[in-house]
Parts: C-alpha cells; structure tokens; sequence
C-alpha cells in the first residue's frame, strides 16, 4: 500500500454550478470555485486583449515621463535605457529599444553588472552613459528606491525618468518622472504590472501619439510578465495574450532562434513555454554571463547571428543549471547542520549563507527551498566587501515589507510581494539573520494565512478517470494563459489500475505509468519523483494527482497526466470522499469516456 506523499487539499463539493456556455460541468465548477458568475465576466477574462487595457495617463508621472521623452526627441537629445539583469528587465530594455528605432531614435542601452555594481542605478554606469552623451536616462524594473543616484545623475546634467514596478520607499527619487504602480499616490486600476509591463504600456502610448505601430513590443512584454511571475490576471493576462499571438507570428530572427530551442511547438508558444523554457535561459546570462547576450539575442534581426548567439545562450543556460543544482544541493547540507533553536517556528522565516554561492544564482537557491520547505528563504552570498541576498517566500509572507522591517541591518534592498533583493555588509549579518528569522507568519500581521507549506497542494477538480478525455483538455486549455491567481487546473483522479510502472530518463529522475480504465490504455509522467519513492505494482489501483496534458507519440496525438503524486487506492485522501458522497451526488460530468488518442477536434 502506498501513501500519498504530499498533502492533497481536496476542494468542498459544489453541486450546483452555474452553467457557462462551451464547458462541462466539471469545468464549470471549476469556473464558479475561481469566482466566475456568468457568461460576460467569463467572456471578458477568456477574450482579455487591446480592449482590456487601461489608459497609461492614469498612472502617475506617465504623462510627465512621456513628455520628457517627446522633448529629448525633438531636441535630438541622447536617450540611455537603464534595465536590471533578470528577464523582466531585459524584456524592458528591448520593448524600448525597438519602440525608439521605429520611432527612427537612436538610443543608449545598458545593463549593470550583477556583482560589480548590483541592482539599480550605479555611479560608475551613470558616469560612463554621462561620458557617452546621454542626457535623458530612463531606468527599467528598478530605480524607485535610488534617491542618492538619481541626485549624482542631477548633477551630471542627466535628466532621470524612473519607471519601475517595486515597492518604493518613504522617499521618492528627485526624478523628471516616477512611474510605478505600487506609489501611494498612484490611482491606476491594476497594480500588478510588472517592469517589461510598464515599459509595453509606456511604450506603446509614446509611439500611439506619434501614429507609428510596430511588431514585438508584446512578445517582449510578455516574456517579462510571466518571467516576473505576474498574476494572470487584469492587464498582465491581456499582454501575455497579445505577446503570444504576436511570438507565433514573428519575424524577428532572434526571438525565432529562442523559439525553436525553448519550445516544444515554436510556432504555437504557451505561457509554459514562457516560464519553463524562454525565461530561464534569458535569465541565465544576467545570472551567470553577460546580460547584453540574450538583450542581443532578442533584439537581433540577422538569421546566421541570431543562430549563433541562441547557441551561446545555450551553453549559458546548461551552466546554469548545473551551478544551481551544485549550490541547492549544498543549501541541503547546510540546513541539516543547522542546530534548531528553542521556541523557533518550523515555518518562519530562514536566513542561509554560504560565501562562496554564485551571486547570479541565490534567487533560484531561495526559490527552490523556499518552495520544499513552504517558508521564506533568504538565500546570502558574498560579493567583494559586502553580502547579497535573494528572498523567496510563500503567499502569505510579503519580502517587500519583511527587507523594509529589517532596513535597519541593510545597506540597500528592493523587491515586491513574493520576491526581493538586498545588500548588507559582513558584520551585519547576526542581527540581519535574527530579525529576519522572527518575523512572524503571516507577515505582515492581520493578512489571512494562506495554506501554503511543503508538500501541500491544493486540489481543483476531484474527477472519475472516465472524464479525462479530449473535451476535458480543450476546455481546460481555453483557460490558458495559466499562473500566479489562475493557476492550472489540478486534478485528483480516481478509477485507474497500473498496467507498468517504471523509471525513465538519463538518471531515473522520471516515473513513467502506464495506466487502464475500463480497458483503455492512458499514460501519466511524473517528473522528478524521488528515488526512494516506491514503484505502484502491475494491477493496483492507483489515485493519482497532476494536471492535464496534450502529448504525441510517434506523430499520434494522445493525452497525458503529468503527475505531481500518487497513492493506492485504499491509502488515497480520495478515499473519505468516496466514502462519504453517493456515486449519484459527485459533482462532475456524467457521460461516455472520450477517446485519449487520436485527433483532437
């Protein structure tokens, strides 16, 4: 008998949905549990486009930022796009570059170095964009928080315009303009933009005034919003769907290469294309390399160069990878030795250092055991003189507000609700390492709790093995884009017997089942599923959770579960359900099963 290994947070039966026009009842619970009513509001969410976009004027500074920038081109001013190393910004500083040249501007990029200068603005690129001309600086996904620098760009007779999407301070920069959505004073009807979010909205207004159009801008943005883990939600939703139409249909050679290495389908990308596959390896050259490779890489337009820096990125990228896992193995280590402290929550907030960690690589250490463990991880490695350090936490522990109650021991941060950045010098680390472990959760206090630690995961749908068919996938995929606030649908399935079960891939990381129901054949993947997890025998019966998939095989369509756990059938949390409601009373779809290959229609 095998045990669930995680814990399944089974949804309350909904026995009456609302009916929604083109979906089963399975998904129309669904629809009704995420808060849909109706056909319009469902309509509206589904359709999110152009339509769904807000008025930039409505955030303030937008009209001042977009007016300094009229001015510097009517004067023949030099402008210097400013953007930070990770996707997002990058995506920012490309959705600028090529608005400005459809605009027939030439203009400045830069990107600091991650350990000489770190994040935001820096005296020493502000000197040299100084000494190459520029006299307008415009900063991408970082800058609200760099009062000092944008003082010293002052005094270099720099005019700065701030656009960015983290949580600013008390104090605002003495900027031309401060565009963020997360200002006090800022009445702009969603707030969740990211970065390549704000940069595709200003952006798009300056070259609207002008008349001119141009392809790109939100493919750009795109990349940048699901890299920076924005809500699928408001605008953020609209501009991932306008970004993919507009990355299946381009021309540009750089973004083409990224294609045809990230995607399992180039000209048909998904948003899990986006997060899993084109994100991280942009990300890896401002982690690991040189930013300037993947901003070249997006921007090119030659074919043969376009081949050529898509090849390095990808050398960059499989580095990366090993580093990372090289260094959350040794995170593992560490945390073992850790000696647990009386009276210390299982679950609050942990502080980990290791002066040798890669910096370009502590947000994805955080991240990772941020995520294991189900509690804030601050990741800590040394650069030069001082500490840096990335924070991961849970839903309901906000890093934005955690670094500004510990400011005290930092010498700078920055960051929003689920992820943020810092620097702080040696001999701070103590008490850095105290306060930031007695935060309390939720933080801040008063927030509800969100039921997030290791190994819980919250269940959509509890369906009978008959109702996983063609239907099933296409409703679920005209849900898509999925993340952060409309995640994909996870399914607790039940009515299935192993036919095989067994190890696949280089290393064995990967389980294979090969399942029945009734007497058709169907087959669930369950990606790195631990070594010591045991193998389901020939003729069990098995429960499993995971999400649905379209899969191929030998040029035949069929669909897949890809499985997060699974338990005997007598061990499953589905057992009590089963239990307790009548066959009769189970809120799903009852019908024939659809065929799991073939043709989807």
């Amino acid at each position: 008998m095998i045990p669930p290994r995680l814990d399944w947070l089974l949804p309350e039966p909904l026995f009456d949905p609302p009916a929604f026009s083109g979906f089963g009842l399975p998904l129309a619970t669904l629809l009704a549990r995420r808060g849909f009513a109706d056909d319009e509001g469902l309509r509206r969410f589904l359709e999110a486009g152009s339509a769904s976009l807000h008025d930039v004027s409505l955030m303030t500074d937008a009209d001042a930022a977009l007016a300094r920038l009229e001015l510097a081109i009517e004067r023949g001013e030099l402008i210097a796009v400013w953007g930070d190393y990770d996707a997002d910004g990058m995506t920012a500083i490309a959705v600028w570059m090529v608005a400005l040249r459809a605009l027939g501007v030439p203009a400045l990029r830069y990107v600091p170095s991650r350990l000489a200068e770190g994040y935001g603005l820096s005296q020493a690129g502000l000197e040299e964009l100084s000494r190459r001309g520029a006299r307008v600086v415009m900063t991408c996904d970082c800058g609200v928080s760099n009062v000092d620098e944008v003082e010293l760009a002052r005094g270099m007779g720099i005019d700065v315009i701030v656009t960015d999407h983290h949580v600013p301070p008390a104090v605002l920069p003495r900027a031309i303009a401060v565009v963020d959505p997360h200002r006090l004073d800022c009445a702009y009807p969603d707030e969740d933009l990211t970065g390549a979010g704000v940069a595709y909205k200003l952006a798009a207004a300056l070259l609207g005034r002008r008349g001119v159009t141009c392809p790109d801008l939100a493919a750009f943005a795109a990349i940048g919003t699901i890299a920076d883990m924005a809500p699928m939600t408001g605008e953020s939703r609209a501009i991932v769907r306008l970004g993919l139409a507009e990355l299946a249909a381009t021309r540009r050679a750089g973004l083409r290469a990224l294609l045809a290495r990230a995607c399992e389908h180039p000209a048909a990308p998904t948003g899990r294309d986006l997060g899993f596959g084109i994100a991280p390896r942009i990300n890896a050259a401002g982690r690991i390399a040189d930013a300037e490779l993947a901003i070249s890489l997006l921007l090119e337009e030659d074919v043969a160069t376009a081949e050529r820096l898509a090849d390095e990125l990808e050398a960059v990228h499989r580095q990366r990878r090993e580093m990372t896992s090289a260094a959350v193995d040794a995170a593992r280590a560490l945390l073992a030795e850790l000696e647990p402290i009386d009276g210390e929550a299982v679950d609050g907030p942990l502080a980990l250092r290791r002066d040798e960690w890669p910096i370009g690589i502590l947000g994805l250490v955080a991240g990772r055991l941020s995520d294991a463990l189900g509690r804030p991880v601050a990741a800590v490695g040394l650069a030069g003189d001082e500490l840096r350090g990335s924070v991961r936490a849970p839903d309901d522990f906000n890093v934005a507000a955690a670094l500004g109650a510990c400011a005290a021991h930092l010498t700078k941060r920055g960051g929003h609700a689920a992820a943020g950045g810092f620097s702080l010098l040696p001999s701070a680390w103590d008490a850095f390492s105290a306060a930031f472990g007695a935060l309390p959760r939720p933080f801040p206090q008063g927030g509800a709790p969100v039921a997030t630690s290791a190994g819980r995961v919250a269940v959509d749908l509890v369906l009978p093995a008959s109702h996983l068919g063609w239907q099933l996938v296409e409703e679920i995929e005209r849900l898509a884009p999925f993340g952060p606030g409309h995640v994909e649908p996870i399914l607790a399935v039940t009515g299935l017997r192993v036919v095989e079960a067994r190890r696949v891939g280089a290393s064995g990381a990967h389980l294979l089942l090969r399942m029945h129901r009734g007497g058709e054949a169907f087959d669930a993947i369950a990606f790195g599923m631990p070594a010591d997890r045991p193998l389901p025998e020939p003729g069990s019966a098995l429960d499993l959770l995971g999400t649905l998939e379209r899969d191929s095989f030998q040029g035949v369509a069929r669909l897949r579960l890809r499985t997060l756990d699974y338990a005997s059938r007598e061990a499953s949390p589905l057992a009590a359900r089963r239990a307790a409601i009548r066959p009769a009373a189970v809120p799903i779809e009852v019908g024939a099963a659809l065929p799991l290959t073939g043709a989807a229609g």
